[in-house]
């Protein structure tokens, strides 16, 4: 997994001189599964921005816990918007998971509320769910789309009780 561009296959690992001749050092060149054509170097001694896909018992259990995962409670959009993208730079699927929740709620309550649903939440979503689904999809051998279907599915219950409860 790379922080930026997810689910990647590294296929080389070189030696590179990207910031001038006797910058040399050692690149990951990966290429991610889910965007054709593209090709990310990363340097071998930042290996904090890569880790390993999580399994598939991992995201089952994921799936399974949906409903026990924390939301975030909060109203201000401007601190929200900043608590998700430091819960996202943070590069745990079970974080977001989190955020997707968070987001979904927060839109299936807004609806419920006869208000419009906000730009900043779906751009989140866009992004988190970016993120997990193609992990999900990777580590289960499944299409995106499925699991997707599984993770809302798990939440929809769940979503249900927490759009009541305001």
């Amino acid at each position: 997994m790379h922080e930026n561009s997810g689910v990647c296959q590294i296929t080389d690992i070189s030696e590179m001189a990207l910031q001038g001749k006797g910058s040399e050092k050692l690149y990951y060149l990966m290429t991610p599964i889910f965007q054709t054509g593209s090709r990310i170097f990363t340097p071998v001694d930042q290996a904090q921005r890569i880790r390993d896909v999580s399994t598939k018992a991992d995201m089952e259990e994921l799936i399974d816990h949906v409903p026990d995962l924390e939301i975030v409670e909060e109203d201000n959009n401007k601190v929200r918007t900043e608590v998700f993208r430091d819960m996202m730079n943070q590069f745990d699927p079970t974080v977001l998971a989190s955020v997707v929740k968070t987001v979904y709620i927060r839109k299936q309550r807004r609806i419920a509320a006869g208000k419009k649903v906000m730009s900043s939440d779906e751009k989140v979503m866009a992004v988190a769910g970016k993120k997990l689904f193609e992990e999900m999809a990777f580590a289960l051998h499944d299409e995106r789309k499925h699991v997707e279907e599984l993770f809302f599915g798990r939440l929809t219950e769940d979503a249900e009780k927490c759009i009541k409860s305001v």
